[in-house]
């Protein structure tokens, strides 16, 4: 399964679970918009103190669905709401000349990670209950969570590779050879 494959139309019965997934899902379609997503690696600390709170705010989120009790509702429990994932993520950005360049893989896989977050959360046994959360739904969600926390802090210590203006990604300039014997 390719990853643009989990862009779809998930069934759900938990509206707080989708509220919760649904806000992943934006937490991952907003990297592509953070102008040093162009760069070699790497988020500058703007795109990153942001990365946080989203994190911070997922995990609360988290813990708040799971605190809350499991309802008996059955009279009144909405069965169709569906969580759509439909519109696909932008792997691409603009660099500072207007040119659109791939997000760099760093950028890319912290995408993926909220993407898969929220759909797992999706699909999930949790997503059939009227609200609340099951024990190990909450706990994978908050590993994933954890997960995201983990490579953030990882892009967060990489210094910037510095690449001069001239190196233009594509460049037709081949690998440097070690020298003729």
């Amino acid at each position: 399964m390719a990853i643009n494959d989990l862009h779809q139309v998930y069934p759900n019965r938990n509206s707080e679970l989708r509220s919760v997934a649904k806000q992943c899902f934006e937490f991952g379609q907003t990297i592509a918009r953070e102008p040093s997503a162009a760069h070699t690696n790497g988020l500058d600390e703007h795109a990153i103190a942001r990365q946080k709170t989203y994190i911070e705010h997922a995990r609360s989120m988290v813990q708040s669905l799971n605190d809350s009790p499991i309802p008996d509702l059955p009279a009144t429990h909405p069965t169709q709401m569906p969580i759509d994932f439909s519109v696909e993520y932008v792997y691409f950005t603009e660099d500072l000349n207007g040119n659109k360049v791939p997000m760099n893989e760093a950028t890319q896989l912290l995408a993926e990670k909220w993407l898969l977050t929220a759909v797992e959360m999706a699909k999930s046994n949790s997503a059939a209950m009227a609200g609340s959360m099951v024990s190990f739904d909450f706990e994978r969600a908050t590993l994933n969570i954890n997960s995201i926390d983990a490579l953030l802090n990882e892009i967060e210590a990489r210094p910037f590779i510095d690449l001069p203006e001239t190196a233009q990604p594509g460049s037709a300039h081949g690998a440097r050879s070690g020298g003729k014997k």
